[in-house]
Order: structure tokens, then C-alpha cells, then sequence
């Protein structure tokens, strides 16, 4: 092989080095920045119960708070970026909160702080979880009764005094907020 036709080879081949670092270099996929519908990732555990800063891609957010007492040492509520662009409804009685996104916008997603139940736990917990939303409107549970499961995979929390609530799947006792994730379109 000439000394020419190698430098090429060793060119191209450190042409494809350079182009491919940037996308192992990528973090991983996340439902935080990644563009999804609105009724995808219910039930994910976010972790600490206040929204995050970017669901499915979107930053500009809107929120509300039941009516139910809040848990004491919960993170006080917190309005959202935009909250004129989500009108909501907050009752007493089911569905406890449904919300509508303005004219010329689409909800990316929603997100839930709510406190969760697992009968072989002797305590609840309070979290942020996925939850899910048509792309005009959406609503908690119509009934009251929340069919959304949130699994705690093994080492997700982290931190030994929550130890046991890994590994266990959860339902919803009740939802304390809702932040609805929006975008012009």
C-alpha cells in the first residue's frame, strides 16, 4: 500500500474518531430533555416533589395546588414560568384538578407531586412523579382513584434512610400538585 493511499485511510479513519466522540460523548436519553407526548412517562419518579425544570423537552410551565392539606415539611408550592398560558380547576371532589392550555399552545407534558403508598412500607412517601396529559387539556383522575403505578428502582433514591422504599411499586394516595410543561404550537 503507497505511503499516500495510507495517510488517507488514516485520515478518513480519524475523521470517523472525531464525528463519533461527540455522539458517545451524549448524555443519556432522558423523558427531561427528550421531545415526547404528553401521556408518556406516567409513573416516573423525578424524585424531590417540586417539577422539574425541563419535562419532554419544554421549560415554560404553569402549576397548581389542591385542595388537599399539604404534607407537612413539603416544599412550599411554587407558581410556574408562564402561568397564564394553563387555565386550571381545582375542586373538592373528583377530578380534583383539570387544566386547558391557551390557544396556540400544546402541552408537552405534566408532571405530579404526590404522595404514594406501598402496603409492605410502614410510611408514605412524598414525590415528583410523570403524569400523564392530552396535548389540549388533561385532568387528575376523573373518579378520584389514580391508576398511575410508580416504580422505585433499586438504588434510585439514594440516600440509606429511604432504603426501603426501593424496589417496590407504589399507587397514588393523593395528588398535592400538578405542573403542566408547555410550548408555542
Amino acid at each position: 500500500m503507497s505511503l499516500h493511499r495510507r495517510a488517507v485511510l488514516c485520515a478518513l479513519a480519524l475523521l470517523v474518531l472525531i464525528l463519533a466522540a461527540p455522539a458517545a460523548a451524549r448524555a443519556p436519553r432522558s423523558p427531561e430533555t427528550e421531545r415526547l407526548p404528553p401521556t408518556a412517562n406516567a409513573g416516573y419518579l423525578l424524585g424531590y416533589p417540586v417539577p422539574t425544570y425541563e419535562w419532554h423537552g419544554c421549560t415554560a410551565t404553569a402549576t397548581a395546588t389542591t385542595k388537599v392539606e399539604r404534607v407537612p415539611g413539603a416544599p412550599p408550592y411554587t407558581k410556574g414560568s408562564r402561568q397564564r398560558l394553563v387555565t386550571f380547576q381545582v375542586s373538592t371532589t373528583a377530578p380534583y384538578v383539570t387544566w386547558r392550555v391557551r390557544k396556540g399552545y400544546t402541552i408537552c407534558g405534566a408532571e405530579a407531586a404526590v404522595v404514594m403508598d406501598n402496603p409492605t412500607v410502614d410510611s408514605e412517601l412524598l414525590g415528583e412523579i410523570g403524569y400523564t396529559s392530552g396535548r389540549q387539556r388533561g385532568s387528575t383522575a376523573s373518579d378520584g382513584r389514580e391508576t398511575i403505578r410508580v416504580h422505585i428502582k433499586r438504588g434510585a433514591i439514594g440516600y440509606s434512610d429511604f432504603a426501603k422504599f426501593e424496589g417496590k411499586t407504589f399507587s397514588i394516595d393523593y395528588v398535592q400538585d400538578v405542573a403542566v410543561f408547555v410550548k408555542r404550537g
